[in-house]
């Protein structure tokens, strides 16, 4: 629970909010309620913020 709340927190921070942010963070909230998985919040978080160029390649 900690670690989605936090992903939300991050995601508010963020200055574009395209149409993967909004996926993101709506997927954060139902996680929060055990509506979706952790592992698909991460994906879509992951996809918000490479729209956001917040992602560092490996």
């Amino acid at each position: 629970m900690q670690q989605r709340r936090r992903a939300a927190e991050q995601l508010l921070k963020w200055s574009k909010r395209g149409p993967k942010w909004h996926s993101a963070v709506q997927l954060c909230m139902d996680a929060m309620i055990d509506q979706v998985k952790p592992d698909v919040v991460r994906r879509a978080f992951l996809e918000a913020a490479k729209e956001e160029g917040k992602l560092l390649p490996p």
